[in-house]
């Protein structure tokens, strides 16, 4: 890693505002980064008290993961040196959303809400009650909150006032996408309702006739969506309609990927398939020796994904080639994350891993 680079990150944690207990949660952003090609090194690695509720989370010079003890950890991106640490006194059930100064979270018990934390004050700025354990979604001045029961929130994201909200009554699994002037998510049953961003109107929906299991991956003029029974389907972002669909016939990991043409999907069935995006059509599938639960990312040329086997890899895009891999500690079950200019990935033995270029 560049020189001027590290420079930078060291300066940036010097101006860090720190917490009387808590350690540093703010820092300064980092320059815009291409993410890492393979191959990778292992820059660092650290263990944590529990194993990760959620994907890391990219916080300018700062590397957040939640575990699923309720602790929030801060990490140096650059040496991986913890920074703070801080507690929740109610369990948590969302992996965190940073929008600025902000962390949100869902909490449970009798005081459930979505809590908005300062991290640059290291307080509470506002919290919305009621239980909310799909991550919070943030566009803009708005952040968008949705219960598992089929309500969606749309709340200021400064002071947390409730702007609107749509009551869909079937229980959604995957977080909404916010894109353009939709709001987009599926319920339980297999509807996708395209809502409006500014007043929660519906402005399409299209019955997919299993669940939705997968957050909807936005293109230019497509969407991409994957079900409880397996297939993943292409639709037109303007109206719904169906472009077309295939069936994987085993359950999708939450997110999808794409790059250079290629639908990544990690499968429970231990595959990631690449799929052809304008048809659908299968290019290639990829073994592992695991259930694939840990949603693919896509850089450039290759996607990343995990496995229940404790291995990282990374494939070709195009092809579906083994590039590189890496044995980790434990089975990887969160979604692997791009921070920076590195790779994030944390297992169930409370390891967390930051791969790079040095």
């Amino acid at each position: 890693m560049a020189i001027w680079w590290r420079s930078f990150a060291i300066l940036c944690v010097s101006l860090i505002l720190s917490g009387c207990s808590g350690g540093v949660f703010y820092a300064g952003a980092l320059p815009e980064a291409s993410a890492p090609d393979p191959p990778l090194t292992l820059l660092w690695q650290q263990k944590m008290d529990a194993a990760p509720l959620g994907p890391a989370v990219d916080a300018g010079s700062l590397l957040l993961q939640l575990s699923a003890r309720a602790t929030l950890y801060a990490y140096d991106l650059y040496s991986g040196e913890r920074v703070g640490k801080r507690g929740y006194d109610n369990e948590v059930c969302s992996a965190p959303t940073v929008a600025g100064d902000l962390v949100m979270v869902s909490t449970l018990g009798e005081d459930a809400a979505v809590v908005a934390w300062d991290r640059r004050a290291q307080k509470e700025r506002w919290r919305h009650e009621g239980t909310f354990c799909l991550e919070t979604v943030v566009r803009g001045d708005t952040a968008y909150v949705a219960g598992e029961s089929g309500s969606l929130h749309a709340l200021d994201l400064g002071s947390g006032k409730e702007l609107w909200q749509q009551k869909l009554e079937v229980r959604l699994r995957v977080a909404p996408v916010v894109a353009d002037e939709q709001v987009l998510l599926g319920d339980g049953k297999g509807m996708l309702y395209a809502l409006g961003r500014f007043d929660g109107e519906e402005i399409w929906r299209q019955d997919l006739e299993s669940g939705v299991r997968t957050a909807v991956l936005v293109g230019e003029d497509r969407l991409w969506v994957g079900t409880a029974a397996g297939r993943i389907v292409a639709l037109e972002k303007a109206s719904g309609k169906v472009l077309w669909q295939v069936e994987l016939a085993a359950l999708p990991t939450k997110n999808l990927a794409l790059t250079a043409g290629v639908l990544a999907v990690g499968t429970a069935d231990r595959h990631v398939y690449g799929l052809d995006l304008a048809s659908g059509q299968e290019r290639w599938r990829f073994e592992t020796q695991g259930a694939v639960r840990s949603s693919p990312v896509a850089v450039a040329n290759a996607f990343y994904c995990a496995s229940s086997d404790e291995y990282l890899y990374a494939l070709e895009a195009g092809t579906g080639q083994l590039l590189w891999k890496f044995r980790l500690e434990g089975p990887i079950i969160e979604s692997i994350a791009l921070v920076g200019q590195n790779v994030a990935v944390a297992t169930e033995k409370k390891m967390l891993y930051v791969f790079g270029r040095r």
